[in-house]
């Protein structure tokens, strides 16, 4: 069976969600094995959201930045405390963040979004921290962020847990019908770890909760 390659397979697949198509979305792993992952959680509204999701959001203020913010459902809460703007970079999610009805999100990637505004809240939700992929690729992330931040601001992030070792990277690519995306790569880092690479962007980290599985993780500047 022919399989296509897409640049936007995620995207694809949250608006075919949008539109009613709950075909199964999976990530592959290096080793060949599929997770399937469910996509109505990029769709939750409050009532739906864990105690961590909710706390970040209640600390957001002022000028807000949402980090991968998908389809945007996290922003009209975001919006509650203050001016929020969303950047994604699948065309895809953005297209459902706005036809339902989020007008403040664009398509960017963090790395290389230009802006002259700086924030005083940026937030990653759904373990955001991991987009870097690497330890490399997280210092330059925690840097850019801090570039964007307020000589006063924040940022309020969620991330997994790491028991064992300094972190976990993996390299997975989505495949949802017959299209497969492109490689890409997330990485889970230890409380320790990731407060070194912050330490080294100038940034102090704080642990404002925590559960079983996940921190929420307080951002400052030094």
């Amino acid at each position: 069976m022919t399989t296509k390659q897409s640049t936007d397979v995620f995207g694809e697949a949250l608006l075919a969600y949008f539109q009613g198509d709950r075909s199964p979305f999976y990530l592959r792993d290096l080793s060949g094995r599929l997770f399937e992952t469910d996509l109505s959680r990029y769709f939750r509204t409050t009532t739906r959201l864990s105690r961590l999701e909710r706390k970040l959001i209640s600390l957001a203020h002022g000028d807000i930045l949402d980090v991968g913010c998908g389809t945007g459902n996290y922003l009209p809460l975001l919006a509650l405390h203050g001016r929020v703007l969303g950047i994604d970079i699948s065309p895809n999610a953005i297209d459902v963040g706005r036809r339902s009805g989020c007008k403040t999100c664009k398509v960017a990637d963090i790395f290389t979004f230009q802006t002259a505004k700086r924030f005083d809240t940026i937030t990653l939700l759904g373990n955001g921290l991991g987009i870097a992929g690497t330890v490399s690729g997280t210092k330059r992330l925690t840097g850019r962020l801090s570039s964007l931040l307020k000589d006063d601001g924040q940022i309020l992030a969620l991330a997994r847990r790491v028991t064992q070792g300094e972190f976990v990277a993996t390299r997975l690519r989505p495949v949802w019908k017959q299209r497969v995306g492109r490689e890409f790569g997330w990485i889970h880092m230890g409380r320790d770890l990731l407060c070194d690479l912050c330490a080294r962007s100038g940034l102090c980290l704080s642990v404002v909760q925590g559960n079983q599985h996940y921190y929420l993780f307080r951002l400052t500047k030094n």
